[in-house]
């Protein structure tokens, strides 16, 4: 059934064009292609009764309808129109069919609605990716209509929500269809502007009512003879504004207007405030107890139980029932059940007649009245606790705090910081401020906000003998300190944390006022060791406090081995410690004590460091092995930033085994999705990576997005100057690279980094030195490279020396330095350092005349480039070997290497047993997505069957040597 039918449309006047849109939207999502529709207009224009019309229309087709209506109250309560969506269709699913819903990561936006027990959601981005997923395991039952009145009354969290998932809408069988009024400040909010401003959205806008309709409406409403006069003038009067005009002929009938032109100055007298004084008077006629329940759902706000209201009005049930349906029948309160008004608008003008003190001391009355729901009231408690008047009252700051924990766990910040700081102003007891200074901080943080750190600092001072407050403060200052480039700030607060400790055992005194936001060291019976490891790990990380922390990391290291079960965090410092002073045995066995503490895998800030030591230890297998473990956590949960972390760390290990492809598809992940903590290193091992591939202009469009990020003073920006460095040397801009490359030199010297594979600056100043003619410097910096690396005894940090020092000297001893590297990598898990060590002994061997040994050699690594998908250094070898007079193969256009990294990264996933649904959910992407993707696999591999994929991906690079392959990118 259309919507534009008779009956579906019912008494919509002059609504073609609008209900025409509705229609074709309806027609996609039937046809599987879904649609987003918003429907906007000032107040009172039709749009409720339009987005009826639409559901009932969907309803008639067979297609499912979840509704949600915003309102003042949904405005502060986490994900509230998200959970009006879904509440209903859970609690009227059977068992069986609540285990379908609820699958896989969609269980994480349940627990973020606080409709089911568990783990919280790891971050924003977790929740809004879980209900994602639960609207499209309901789609999966038939097409559906998410429908909500009201948008710009609508909870922030909902609201990315769902502009999340109308950029997913095309996928699925969805409609989804939202009304927003036009004019209010709400509709103004950054949430509701990206949802409007999407391409794909079709925004219709609901106009006046001519005076056809207007004429009709009247005729229809009042009097079947009303004068064209009369008419006119009820045109004017409301602007053809349909909740106006029918309040203006409701308030006509009262005073026994005849519908005539004598009639249109009384009209125009009571039209001034028609909706207000209709309403009120209306109400006044229904006596008092009328007034009171409606009263009372105008402070309770939609979808009101009847004996909720009847308790705040002091009514007995059963005559607030029949009260009710009077309100109705005076087109007041709506015939439905739970309460509502017929529009906000009727609601407004009688909550606007209650005086002030007595709206407070109400909004305060159902608070407590709410409070024998429980916890699935905190949030409906908290918002009418915002419109109450502060009282220094513990109760309320107590369920203040807790709606703001709550907020916090579902992932809403910002509205736990609107709880907060209304906690704040209530006052709370001295004793109770840090705490809620503390939590008002973590908030603020989450979303971004620069009082965030002045919140944090002011629950250090305030926390009084409140130790875990303290600490937990000076834990979550640390980083945001280190990450906006003052660790000196960072490492302080460290440090009068670690004082604040002083030689007391065991864990902190628990309390309930930080819940579950604390950093994890609090809980840790060791938190005081875990608070030193903090301040070496954090001066590592910059160049002004690295000479400090480098002599603290040593007084720690002194004292490892009489400290019994020392936590994780102290072990994987001391190895990332140990890697600065190039001491690489003892970093892997360190690293491998890490690995072996429980529980497993540890904490995300600790396990990224732990990858970095494992790349610059260069123990690949463990690894993988860590980066498959987190990333299936963090699947889990759905927790993107923690994905994000994983991916940009990992990136760097996966280009320095030669899986090129992979790393590319992790750091582009990245890149895509990151904030700015990850965004240098991610964007920077991009451009690594597309410089290996030869893709320059792709590299450098990568850069110019990134900017100069050069003012940082953190250890982020080494690995910036290298790729950068890489990329001009490959764009012939020598002298900018070697200053980049020089540059970098004069950052590690503070931070320690005397000699590592990730950071091999002298090796590329020499060679540019060497293309420049400065032969004195070059052979310098290649013997200091060389020297560092020997005693470092790992395989690949020692052959990019070898070759490097062999590519100085030059002659005979040059080949034989070569010679070396070469032999040196094989024994590597890095088989594009090797295929470049074998292009380069390959072109000496030619320089030299053995142009038959030159040729093995540069067809191993024109092998091995082309598979690692190193094209510069593939066709650098290429042009050696037609130097050499060899005829070498050509690139691929179809298999394995065909692929493109998004089609690898669905392809491996696929072939590691993951079903589409696995695979969207794990990639963040929808399944449509990766069934096209999977499709065009499939073609490239010339396959037919899914079971076919891991024999078709077996031809992948292979390392030269050492105890594992590169491991599938997961």
């Amino acid at each position: 059934m259309s919507v534009s039918s008779g009956a579906v449309a019912g008494d919509l006047f002059e609504r073609e064009v609008e209900l025409a849109a509705a229609d074709r939207a309806l027609d996609r999502v039937a046809g599987g292609i879904g649609a987003v529709l918003v429907l906007s207009g000032p107040a009172g224009i039709g749009k409720s009764e339009l987005l009826a019309a639409v559901q009932a229309a969907a309803l008639a087709r067979g297609f499912g309808v979840l509704r949600a209506r915003g309102s003042e109250f949904e405005e502060e309560i986490a994900f509230g129109i998200a959970r009006q969506l879904f509440e209903p269709m859970l609690r009227a699913a059977s068992p069986g069919e609540r285990r379908r819903l609820v699958d896989g990561v969609a269980q994480v936006g349940v627990r973020a609605l606080g409709l089911e027990a568990g783990e919280p959601p790891a971050d924003r981005f977790a929740a809004l990716h879980g209900l994602y997923w639960l609207c499209a395991n309901r789609v999966e039952r038939g097409p559906l209509v998410v429908a909500i009145d009201d948008a710009q009354l609508a909870d922030n969290p909902s609201l990315t929500w769902l502009s999340y998932l109308a950029r997913r809408a095309a996928d699925l069988a969805l409609l989804v269809v939202v009304t927003l009024r036009s004019g209010d400040p709400g509709a103004e909010r950054p949430e509701l502007a990206r949802l409007v401003a999407d391409r794909d959205v079709e925004r219709v806008t609901l106009g006046p009512l001519g005076a056809t309709a207007v004429a009709a409406i009247v005729r229809a409403g009042l009097d079947a003879n009303a004068e064209e006069s009369f008419c006119a003038a009820c045109t004017e009067l409301t602007g053809g504004n349909p909740l106006f005009l029918r309040e203006l002929l409701l308030a006509a009938r009262e005073q026994a207007l005849p519908a005539s032109g004598e009639s249109v100055g009384a009209l125009r007298r009571i039209a001034t405030d028609a909706v207000g004084t209709s309403v009120l008077a209306r109400l006044g006629r229904l006596g008092e107890e009328a007034g009171a329940l409606a009263r009372a759902v105008a402070v309770l706000g939609p979808d009101t139980e009847v004996v909720l209201a009847a308790q705040l009005a002091e009514l007995d049930p059963v005559a607030a029932e029949l009260t009710a349906d009077r309100l109705a029948a005076a087109q007041i309160l709506a015939p439905v059940r739970p309460l509502e008004f017929v529009h906000p608008l009727i609601g407004a003008a009688v909550r606007e007649d209650i005086a002030p003190g007595a709206l407070r001391v109400a909004h305060r009355r159902a608070a407590e009245l709410l409070e024998t729901e429980g916890a699935t009231a905190l949030g409906r408690i908290a918002a009418h606790l915002l419109e109450s008047g502060p009282g220094r009252d513990r109760w309320v700051v107590n369920r203040l705090r807790q709606a703001a924990l709550e907020a916090l766990e579902r992932g809403a910040p910002e509205i736990a910081a609107v709880y907060l700081r209304r906690a704040l102003s209530e006052p709370p007891a001295a004793d109770e401020r840090g705490a809620l200074l503390f939590l008002l901080g973590v908030a603020e943080a989450r979303t971004g906000r620069p009082d965030a750190i002045a919140h944090l600092e002011q629950a250090r001072a305030e926390a009084g003998q409140d130790s875990r407050t303290m600490i937990a403060a000076s834990g979550a200052l640390a980083l945001p300190y280190a990450e906006s480039d003052r660790a000196e700030r960072a490492i302080e607060v460290l440090e009068q944390a670690r004082a604040a400790v002083g030689d007391r055992k065991g864990t902190l005194p628990l309390t309930e006022r930080l819940g579950t936001i604390e950093p994890d060291f609090c809980r840790h019976a060791r938190f005081g060791l875990i608070l030193e490891a903090g301040i070496v790990l954090v001066g590592l990380m910059n160049e002004r406090t690295a000479p400090a922390a480098l002599a603290r990391g040593e007084e720690l290291r002194a004292r490892l081995d009489a400290i019994a079960d020392p936590p994780v965090h102290l072990l994987a410092t001391l190895a990332y410690y140990a890697t600065r002073t190039n001491r690489a045995a003892e970093a892997q066995e360190l690293a491998e004590r890490s690995l072996a503490c429980e529980p497993y895998p540890p904490p995300l800030d600790i396990s990224a460091v732990l990858i970095a030591t494992l790349t610059i230890v260069e123990r690949y297998d463990a690894l993988q092995r860590l980066c498959d473990d987190l990333l299936a956590a963090a699947r889990r949960q759905g927790a993107s930033q923690a994905t994000v972390a994983i991916l940009a760390a990992r990136a760097s290990s996966l280009c320095d085994r030669g899986a090129l492809a992979d790393a590319e598809a992790d750091a582009r992940w990245v890149v895509e999705r990151t904030d700015a903590v990850h965004r240098v290193h991610a964007v920077s091992e991009l451009i690594r990576v597309l410089t290996e591939r030869d893709l320059i202009d792709q590299a450098e469009d990568e850069l110019e997005r990134l900017g100069d990020p050069r003012r940082s003073r953190s250890d982020e920006m080494i690995r910036f100057l290298i790729a950068r460095g890489r990329l001009r040397a490959a764009q012939g801009r020598l002298q900018e690279a070697l200053e980049d490359f020089l540059e970098c030199g004069e950052r590690c010297g503070p931070l320690g980094r005397r000699v590592l594979s990730a950071v091999p600056w002298r090796s590329e100043a020499a060679l540019i030195h060497v293309a420049l003619g400065n032969a004195a410097e070059a052979s310098r910096l290649a013997g200091e490279q060389l020297e560092l690396a020997r005693p470092f005894g790992l395989p690949r940090t020692l052959g990019v020396s070898l070759r490097t020092a062999g590519l100085v000297e030059g002659g005979e001893r040059g080949i034989e330095l070569l010679r070396e590297a070469v032999r040196t990598l094989e024994r590597s898990q890095s088989p594009l350092e090797l295929a470049r060590a074998q292009a380069d002994y390959g072109a000496a061997l030619r320089r030299a005349g053995r142009r038959v040994q030159a040729r093995a050699e540069l067809e191993r690594a024109l092998d091995l480039a082309y598979r690692c998908g190193g094209r510069r250094i593939a066709n650098r070898a290429r042009a050696e070997l037609i130097a050499a007079g060899a005829k070498p193969r050509r690139d691929a256009i179809t298999g394995r290497d065909a692929l493109t990294v998004s089609e690898l990264r669905v392809a491996r996933l696929a072939a590691e047993g993951l079903t589409n649904r696995e695979i969207a959910q794990a990639l963040f992407i929808t399944v449509k997505t990766a069934k096209a993707h999977l499709n065009r696999i499939y073609r490239k591999l010339d396959i037919s069957r899914r079971g076919q994929l891991a024999s078709a991906l077996a031809d992948q690079v292979s390392t030269a040597g050492g105890s594992d392959a590169p491991g599938p990118s997961s």
